[in-house]
């Protein structure tokens, strides 16, 4: 582990190239998700309703998990709701809290599109060997700890 003096100028770099990754990874997916007339948001959304959150997750529980506002997955939830990919449905306990589900018409789109974002995914990864991918997997999770450590001590200091 580094210690606060432990900076380095490649840490810079690493830093920059995450963001500029982030984006070049955003464009090219909504590239490929336009003729579904979906984009790469839509798609993040849908991916944390169906496989990265467990049962119906509020929209408040995904807004957390992908670190945006409610007001901001409201508005997409509502798109794919209206375009039958999402359900959304008022908590049984507290009708304040709205849950997400996915509908089979969403089932269906990763079904069909299930050997192409695997295609996709290996021509990504094509120029890693099987223990960069891993390394990358396990460092990116350190990434994300480092992250949250981050935004709870600015957290606390409000």
């Amino acid at each position: 582990m580094l210690k606060v003096n432990g900076w380095q100028p490649e840490m810079n770099e690493c830093f920059g190239l995450i963001f500029l990754l982030d984006r070049r990874l955003e464009a090219i997916f909504d590239r490929i998700l336009a003729p579904e007339n979906l984009t790469a948001k839509q798609w993040l959304v849908l991916a944390a309703v169906g496989s990265i959150l467990k049962g119906k997750p509020s929209i408040q529980e995904v807004a957390r998990q992908l670190s945006t506002s409610h007001q901001n997955v409201k508005a997409i939830a509502l798109n794919l709701e209206k375009r039958g990919f999402l359900l959304l449905e008022k908590d049984r306990k507290d009708k304040r809290i709205t849950r997400l589900s996915i509908t089979a018409q969403s089932e269906v789109l990763w079904k069909v599109r299930e050997d192409i974002d695997k295609a996709n995914l290996v021509e990504l990864f094509k120029r890693l060997s099987d223990e960069e991918v891993l390394l990358l997997k396990q460092t990116l999770f350190k990434l994300m700890d480092g992250a949250e450590e981050m935004a709870e001590r600015i957290d606390r200091e409000k």
